[in-house]
């Protein structure tokens, strides 16, 4: 039986989540805020925007709860679609590059789809970290 778009997003939220169950309470404290802060920034900034600053806040500690997060978002968003990844927009691997070369079209998908993938995050990360 094959699972919705819904349910898929859920179970890759979960996954995420739950692979940081083990993380320093104080990494999981800074990503549940990172969670809970990025959608308003998406909505506020973009989403390009947005990736820059968990960049940024990172810096060149691949650990930092921010890193993870957006390999997580790039993990959801980039490369070829799959069973458990049907929403991917782009092909390429990096996703802040794919953003700033992509189609305005494409850039509004991810950030729709980024919304709705931080939908679940939130509601795992309160349950969960």
């Amino acid at each position: 039986m094959s699972r919705t778009l819904e349910q898929r997003r859920a179970a890759f939220a979960l996954e995420f989540i739950k692979g940081q169950l083990s993380a320093e309470d104080k990494d999981k404290d800074k990503l549940n805020t990172h969670i809970h802060k990025s959608p308003s920034l998406i909505l506020q900034c973009g989403l390009g925007q947005a990736l820059a600053f968990l960049l940024a806040d990172a810096g060149d500690k691949p650990k930092a709860p921010s890193k993870i997060l957006y390999t997580a978002l790039q993990d959801w968003l980039c490369g070829s679609r799959d069973d458990n990844r049907p929403m991917r927009v782009y092909s390429q691997t990096e996703l802040i590059e794919a953003l700033v070369k992509g189609s305005r079209g494409n850039y509004f998908r991810a950030q729709e789809e980024s919304l709705m993938l931080f939908n679940w995050l939130k509601k795992f990360a309160a349950a969960k970290l």
